[in-house]
């Protein structure tokens, strides 16, 4: 096939004619197509036509943790919403969090302009700030727990020394507004969601064509990137917005409204780097709708993907499940301030940038089961021992116990990082976003999924309780420390049991890709069962708290 074309390598002014493939290069295990694509010489990543490229996926990514962060406490302790409209909140929210793969493969499927991303993604941005203005043009109600007539009273102390009685008769009003916030944030998570699908496919696009030592560098500079946004929306949240409680009782008088105004500002940096920063050139032969689904279909009944998104759904369960005792071992026998778990957050995010750029110079090309599993293996090992630290009252100190959360948020993001490395090698020319899309779809459905049975394992325990904590007595100690077990033996043996099933590297992939079988069947299989728990993790929201109560009731020990 390459016998005979001629294709410009080095630019416009210098044409050569390919008369035969390049010999398979053994030390890169490059395939011819790699070989050739690898020869033209394009831009580097830091150029004015680049950055927009980690800039844009980057910001998506952080806007959409912080908007996410922040909902809990938004709609129960502002709006004094119920338990069953913050349960609406989380359904709509796991629903929404699906819709973006349509939008990938959209934007693969059918160009704009004879362009696929870079349309979708000034799209999606536009739409994302006009949300953020009509969040903030809305005007915010008081709050449903009105404590007191002195304006100059803002602290969450002075909150819970002053309360009284809620005005029920607002009730039916404060439902409304509920209901008119959770539409503008379920529409923010969309386009968010949209911006990332389409900007990951343009990431993996441009990576496609760096030689293959060089691949994946590119995904670990969005993540430090965004390690550094979420640093920075931890400061935002931890020490500004007026109902978190902090140590020394500081009041910024921040409020939600400044948190759409700095949402909106984030969107328009975002659309600025996606116009004037993002390079895509015009596709000149654009396939059919119909024959694009085809091809994409076909795409998916390789034997290798398959297996992939099998590793991805367990291992993203076994690796960011936690106990749900774990909050409450922090607040009720640490005694974790909200200011010490603010500055934990930022160090831990600080610290993922730096052990990424780590990864990115040193070991990227390395065995990535290898990898996996070491970090696993610290991060449980020191979770282990903090935990039990803190549960049998040997170590019970605030500053001490960080390092528990801040390994986790690090092993979190690595394995991120891997994902669209994943996304990147196994993808096909013009399904790029697509393929990103599917993986991404897959560990948000495996880790929605293990959370609910994360609840109800620790049901019987009934750990979820003050009263197992308060009453702080042997018993409670063992009882809390026996679901711990069960949830450490989760994260790493969890882990080890299906890590045959990933890739060992980027030669790994691509040697996959060639010698893989092809089964139509189990393709039709991992598609309706993640159809499946998109289903099931949307309306889980609604039933578990009743499933749970039940248990604690009837079966705890």
């Amino acid at each position: 096939m390459f016998r005979d074309r001629k294709k410009n390598i080095q630019g416009d002014s210098q044409e050569g004619t390919i008369e035969d493939p390049p010999a398979y290069d053994e030390e890169s295990k490059a395939t011819p197509h790699e070989i050739i694509v690898t020869q033209q010489q394009d831009d580097g990543l830091f150029t004015l036509g680049n950055l927009g490229l980690i800039i844009v996926p980057a910001i998506a990514m952080s806007s959409n943790i912080m908007l996410r962060s922040i909902q809990y406490q938004f709609f129960t302790m502002y709006l004094g919403a119920s338990g069953n409209l913050h349960s609406y909140v989380a359904g709509v929210t796991s629903v929404s969090q699906s819709l973006y793969v349509l939008y990938a493969i959209l934007s693969d499927g059918v160009p704009v302009f004879g362009r696929k991303r870079l349309p979708y993604q000034i799209f999606a941005w536009v739409l994302f700030i006009i949300t953020c203005i009509v969040l903030i043009a809305i005007p915010l109600p008081p709050p449903r727990n009105i404590f007191s007539d002195d304006p100059n009273i803002t602290c969450l102390d002075e909150f819970f020394q002053r309360l009284r009685e809620p005005d029920f008769r607002s009730a039916t009003t404060y439902r409304d507004w509920g209901m008119l916030y959770l539409i503008l944030f379920a529409f923010c998570e969309i386009f968010l969601t949209s911006v990332g699908a389409t900007a990951n496919g343009l990431v993996v696009h441009w990576s496609k064509k760096r030689p293959v030592k060089e691949r994946g560098k590119l995904q670990g500079f969005i993540i430090i990137f965004a390690a550094i946004l979420n640093a920075i929306n931890y400061s935002i949240i931890g020490f500004g917005l007026n109902w978190y409680k902090y140590a020394g009782g500081w009041c910024t008088g921040v409020t939600i409204t400044f948190i759409f105004w700095y949402q909106l500002g984030l969107g328009v940096v975002g659309l600025l780097s996606t116009i004037f920063l993002t390079t895509e050139k015009k596709q000149n032969l654009p396939r059919r709708p119909l024959h694009f689904l085809k091809s994409f279909w076909k795409s998916l009944h390789m034997i290798s993907l398959q297996k992939l998104m099998i590793f991805i759904f367990f291992a993203s369960g076994f690796q960011l499940v936690n106990s749900p005792a774990d909050s409450l071992i922090s607040e009720y026998w640490v005694k974790m301030e909200s200011a010490v778990g603010t500055w934990s957050g930022i160090i831990s995010e600080i610290l993922s940038a730096v052990l990424i750029g780590l990864f990115n110079a040193f070991i990227v090309n390395c065995n990535w089961r290898y990898l996996l599993l070491a970090s696993q293996g610290i991060c449980t090992a020191i979770n282990f021992t903090l935990t039990n630290l803190a549960i049998f009252n040997i170590l019970r100190n605030q500053y001490l116990y960080t390092p528990d959360s801040m390994f986790k948020n690090v092993n979190q993001n690595l394995y991120i990082v891997l994902l669209l490395i994943f996304g990147m090698e196994y993808t096909e020319e013009g399904f790029e976003a697509s393929f990103v899309s599917i993986l991404t779809l897959t560990l948000d459905e495996g880790s929605a999924f293990f959370s609910s049975i994360a609840v109800l394992i620790a049901a019987p325990f009934d750990v979820s309780t003050a009263s197992r904590y308060l009453g702080d007595t042997r018993t409670d100690q063992w009882l809390v420390a026996a679901q711990c077990l069960i949830f450490f033996g989760l994260n790493f043996l969890g882990l080890l049991s299906v890590i045959w099933l990933m890739p060992r590297n980027k030669s790994h992939c691509q040697e996959l890709k060639e010698t893989t079988n092809h089964s139509a069947v189990f393709a039709y299989v991992c598609v309706f069962a993640i159809i499946g728990f998109i289903a099931f993790n949307a309306s889980t929201s609604v039933w578990l708290h009743i499933v749970v109560a039940a248990i604690e009731k009837h079966l705890s020990f």
